[in-house]
């Protein structure tokens, strides 16, 4: 599973990746990039998760992700504030089970 994270400008999302990391498997891949760089890769990601600091873009993305089948969610701000990378990791893999 290729999951993207976006938030303003990837810093502290990093972070979260690095802690989602622990809960893959080998061949998944977790970046975080700067959110206004989506519609330029979304197609080569399997899932987007905004961080809370852009869920504003919640109603921009979403239908994005939907009409191109990519799954899709937003981090709650207790998840990102306590870094929590396993609850991100299913959080991922049930915004890959909606589009199914």
């Amino acid at each position: 599973m290729k999951i993207l994270l976006a938030c303003s400008a990837g810093m502290s999302t990093s972070l979260l990746v690095n802690n989602m990391k622990k809960f893959c498997g080998p061949d998944d891949v977790i970046e975080a990039r700067p959110v206004r760089t989506v519609p330029d890769i979304i197609d080569d990601w399997d899932v987007l998760l905004l961080g809370p600091q852009v869920r504003y873009l919640e109603k921009e993305y979403k239908p994005l992700c939907a009409s191109k089948n990519k799954g899709f969610g937003v981090i709650p701000m207790q998840i990102y504030g306590r870094m929590d990378g396993k609850s991100c990791v299913e959080l991922a893999k049930k915004a890959m089970e909606s589009i199914g």
